[in-house]
């Protein structure tokens, strides 16, 4: 009966850049009703970069040890934490090759931690509160573009239509997020000028395109929207529903409008 009265926990699986792993524990915080410290929701966020291999690199080459290990180490320390809800703060780790075997790692040996799918409740935001939409563009890592991983969520049968950037697009986004010199991973706060424009840029071909919307499919790319920009088209961040997802059920009453 103890256990059954004590508070919930969301977990958050980090290390995926570092400093999106802190953005999506902030989005929790912002998802939730608080007028105090007290009236937030407990929340862990394991970050463990060097365990979690580089997911591009071994979706594209093959180089490393599956991501989906390193994942379990930082779930299972959650669990120990008392993790009933969790979510991985990375969209490439959600490709079938990585977040299948993590999944099923989870469910056979930390009973009671429950994953959310980042993208699968991306969709399932889209499909009933965004009903008008069905041409998505997708800014990703090459990684998820090539995984195919959003076309498995937005199916032409559903009546989506997933527009990607071209080989030119996709490689501008690679480098405003990898790019060591100027790209999000070596400066995420703040985020580059040049980093920003390669991203803006790449949103607006997309809307050129006939996207009605656009997914930030990374989630370091909101890191260069500046808080209250605007765009010339509706931008959807999975991190950010993936978080009210976490609040809702870790406590539905305290998810904030």
């Amino acid at each position: 009966m103890q256990n059954e009265m004590r508070p919930p926990v969301i977990g958050v699986i980090g290390g995926m850049g570092p400093y999106a792993g802190l953005d999506f524990v902030q989005k929790i915080f912002g998802s939730t009703k608080a007028k105090k410290d007290q009236d937030h929701l407990n929340c862990v966020l394991v970050s463990l970069p060097g365990s979690v291999s580089d997911r591009t690199a071994f979706l594209l080459r093959n180089e490393g040890e599956n991501p989906a290990a390193g994942m379990f180490e930082s779930a299972r320390r959650l669990h120990l934490a008392g993790a009933s809800y969790a979510a991985v703060a990375c969209n490439t780790a959600h490709a079938k090759r990585i977040f299948e075997p993590f999944c099923e790692a989870v469910k056979k040996e930390l009973s009671g931690l429950v994953i959310v799918n980042m993208l699968e409740s991306c969709a399932e935001f889209i499909k009933k509160e965004r009903g008008g939409l069905s041409r998505i563009g997708l800014l990703a890592t090459v990684g998820t573009h090539q995984s195919g991983v959003y076309g498995e969520y937005f199916r032409k049968e559903d009546g989506f239509t997933l527009l990607e950037p071209d080989a030119a697009g996709k490689e501008n986004i690679h480098e405003a997020i990898y790019n060591e010199g100027f790209g999000i991973k070596s400066f995420s706060q703040p985020v580059t000028e040049r980093a920003r424009a390669l991203v803006s840029g790449e949103i607006n071909r997309l809307a050129e395109k006939g996207a009605q919307a656009v997914i930030l499919g990374c989630t370091e790319l909101p890191l260069a929207i500046p808080p209250g920009a605007t765009s010339s088209i509706q931008l959807i961040d999975p991190g950010l529903i993936a978080a009210r997802k976490l609040v809702s059920l870790a406590a539905p009453e305290r998810l904030a409008e």
